[in-house]
């Protein structure tokens, strides 16, 4: 079972964890100065860049009430004060020191035996606190 900071937000359908990108932060030496090298050509590397999470997928329930309820559930999370905490993925797989920055409705709610809508949560691994 998936969840962040041990709550089952994404439980309720169904989804994926998705890594966009895992980079080094480069700098070319012209923008920095050279710093000894004669001709200022070549790069630096700074270190890695942020880590980003992103959990994609729909929230579904039975009726227009209950998906109210997981939607406020998922949102509530990504308000301040920042709220640092593991997201682990359905396979067990743990991020440590994650923060829900942003949660995504995509596309309209669907209507039918049950309700559903989806959604992008994006979590990143911050250094500073709200």
């Amino acid at each position: 079972m998936s969840s962040f900071r041990a709550l089952d937000l994404f439980g309720s359908g169904p989804h994926r964890f998705v890594v966009p990108e895992r980079a080094l932060v480069v700098i070319p030496l012209w923008v920095i100065g050279s710093y000894g090298y004669d001709d200022g050509s070549g790069s630096v590397v700074l270190g890695e860049k942020e880590l980003i999470v992103e959990v994609r997928g729909r929230l579904v329930a039975s009726d227009e009430a209950g998906l109210w309820a997981l939607r406020g559930a998922v949102a509530g999370e990504a308000d301040t004060p920042q709220t640092k905490g593991a997201l682990v993925d359905n396979d067990g797989r743990t991020w440590s020191d994650m923060t829900l920055v942003k949660y995504e409705e995509t596309g309209a709610v669907d209507r039918g035996r049950v309700w559903s809508m989806g959604y992008v949560a994006t979590f990143r691994r911050v250094t500073n606190e709200a």
